[in-house]
C-alpha cells in the first residue's frame, strides 16, 4: 500500500485512506444476471478508499478490471489491471493480486492512482480537480472478458461497470476567496466552530489556484488556505517576479485569523512522545521542526525537558526566543526557519549552550550573544547581519570556533570585494572553521613552509 500512496502523490491525486463510514454499495448488473460489479461506498471523499468486488464471474475466470474519468479541462485518464476470480467466480481487490496491467500486486485503490492520460491524450498531464471542487470527480469502473493492454483502445467485451463519486468538499466545509490586502487564495473552514490548526497549501511551478488539497485538508479538520503566488489574478506572471514578503503576510493573516490555530509546544510534545515511544521529560534528544500546523509560541511547556541535552525547534513560525529557563542540560538548540528577530530570552541557557543553530532568520543585532561563554558552534547564516560593529560582538564568545555567516548582507558584500575571510578571521582570530572552510593562521603556513 505505500508504494501506491507514493504513486498517488507523484499524481498529485488524493491519498487512499480508510473510510471510517462504508455507507451504501453503487451496483450494476447484467440483466441476465452475470457478474456484478459492486465498490463501497457510491459517494465518498477523493482521499478515501472504496471496497471493490466481482462477483459471478466463472471459476479462474480472467477479467480486465478499468477505471476511466473525464478531468475537468476535458483530458481522459484511464488505468487496467489484470485479475483472475477465484474458484468460486469472486474476487475482492482487497485481497485478489494483479497480474498485469498498469500495476502489479495487491492494491486495492490501484485503479485510482493508476489514472493516467489516455494514449490519444497529451501525456505526462496530472489529474487535477482545479476548475471546481464543490463538483464531484465522476469515476466508471469497467469489468472486459479477457486480458486488455494499457493504452490500448481494445476491449474484450464489457461484463459489468459502475459509476461512484468522489467528492472534494463535503458537508459544511465552507470556502472564502481572499482578497485581503495583498494576499490572495481561497481559504476552507472545516465544520463547526473551531478554531483548527492552520495549514497554507502551495503547488510548484503550475501557477495559478489549485484548492482541491485545501477542500480535502479541511474535511479532516485543517483550516486550510489555497495560496497561488503567481499567475493568478493580479498576481506576478512568473516565477521570476515576485517578493518574500508575500509569504510573511500570507503567514500572519492565517495566524490572526480567528478560525486558526497554532501547534503548542504541549501539542507537539505529545505528538513526538507517541511517535518515539519515550517520556520527553526523560528524553535527551526531542525533535519539535516543522510542525505542522507550525509552533509559533515557546511556551512553559519547554520548562518539563530537563533532561534535554539537543532541542529542535526549527522549521516553524517562532518569533520570540522564550522559557529556556528549565533547560538545564541543555547543550544544542536548533531554531533554523523561524521568524526570529533578536537574541533575547539565551541567557536562560548561557551558562551551558554550546551549540546555537539559528540560520534562516530575521536576525539583524547580535545584542545579547555575549551571555554564551560556552558557545563553541554558531549557525547563524542566511540573517539580516549587515555592519562590522555587530559581527565584532562575535568576539565575546571566548569558545567559539566554528561559524557559518553566509548569507547575510555583511558577508556577501566583502565576499563580492574578495575580502571576506581575511576581514572575518581578523575580528575573529580563534576560529577555526568559517563558512564551513577549516581557518589556515599565517604563522601555520609558515611553519609548515619551513618544514
Amino acid at each position: 500500500m505505500a508504494a501506491a500512496l507514493r504513486a498517488a502523490a507523484a499524481r498529485g491525486l488524493a491519498f487512499a485512506l480508510w473510510s471510517s463510514s462504508p455507507g451504501p454499495a453503487l451496483v450494476r448488473k447484467r440483466s441476465d444476471g452475470g457478474p456484478v460489479l459492486t465498490a463501497s461506498p457510491q459517494t465518498s471523499l477523493a482521499d478515501e478508499s472504496l471496497s471493490v468486488a466481482v462477483r459471478g464471474l466463472e471459476p479462474r475466470q480472467r477479467v480486465t478490471l478499468r477505471a476511466q474519468v473525464v478531468s475537468q479541462q476535458g483530458c481522459l485518464f484511464n488505468s487496467c489491471a489484470h485479475y483472475q476470480a477465484d474458484e468460486s467466480g469472486c474476487l475482492d481487490l482487497a485481497t485478489a493480486p494483479s497480474t498485469g496491467g498498469d500495476y502489479t500486486g495487491v492494491e486495492p485503490m490501484g485503479l485510482f492512482w493508476g489514472l493516467a492520460p489516455a494514449g490519444m491524450e497529451k501525456q505526462h498531464q496530472r489529474l487535477e480537480h482545479s476548475i471546481d471542487v464543490e463538483e464531484p470527480m465522476i469515476v466508471e469502473m469497467l469489468v472486459h472478458e479477457g486480458f486488455s493492454q494499457p493504452k490500448s483502445s481494445i476491449h474484450g467485451p464489457v461484463l459489468a461497470r459502475i459509476k461512484v463519486q468522489r467528492q472534494f468538499a463535503g458537508p459544511g466545509v465552507r470556502k472564502i476567496r481572499l482578497r485581503e490586502g495583498v494576499v490572495r487564495g481561497s481559504l476552507f473552514i472545516p465544520p463547526g466552530d473551531g478554531p483548527f490548526p492552520g495549514v497554507i497549501d502551495m503547488f510548484g511551478d503550475e501557477g495559478g489556484l489549485l484548492e482541491f488539497r485545501s477542500s480535502l485538508l479541511a474535511n479532516r479538520g485543517f483550516a486550510a488556505l489555497a495560496l497561488p503566488y503567481f499567475g493568478f489574478e493580479d498576481l506576478p506572471v512568473s516565477m521570476k517576479d515576485f517578493q518574500l514578503e508575500y509569504f510573511e503576510q500570507t503567514a500572519r493573516f492565517l495566524q490572526r485569523h480567528p478560525k486558526a490555530k497554532a501547534t503548542t509546544i504541549k501539542e507537539a510534545l505529545a505528538k513526538w512522545e507517541e511517535k518515539a515511544g519515550q517520556k520527553a521529560s526523560e528524553a535527551k534528544e526531542v525533535k519539535l521542526y516543522a510542525q505542522i500546523p507550525p509552533i509559533e509560541k515557546m511556551d512553559a511547556s519547554l520548562s518539563t525537558l530537563a533532561h534535554c541535552e539537543k532541542l529542535s525547534l526549527s522549521t516553524n513560525c517562532i518569533e520570540k526566543i522564550a522559557n529556556l529557563n528549565g533547560l538545564k542540560n541543555l547543550r544544542i538548540l536548533s531554531l533554523g526557519r523561524n521568524n526570529i528577530k533578536n537574541l533575547n530570552g539565551l541567557e536562560a541557557v548561557g551558562d551551558m549552550l554550546e551549540e546555537l543553530w539559528i540560520s534562516y532568520n530575521l536576525i539583524e543585532k547580535l545584542k545579547g550573544i555575549h551571555v554564551m561563554k560556552k558557545l563553541k558552534v554558531l549557525y547563524i547564516s542566511n540573517n539580516l547581519v549587515k555592519d562590522w560593529g555587530e559581527f565584532a560582538k562575535l568576539a565575546d564568545l571566548p569558545l567559539l570556533e566554528d561559524l557559518v555567516f553566509v548569507g547575510n548582507p555583511l558577508e556577501e558584500k566583502h565576499s563580492s570585494e574578495g575580502n571576506w575571510l581575511e576581514e572575518a578571521t581578523k575580528r575573529l582570530p580563534r576560529l577555526k572553521k568559517l563558512d564551513g572552510t577549516p581557518v589556515i593562521k599565517q604563522e601555520e603556513e609558515e611553519g609548515e613552509g619551513e618544514n
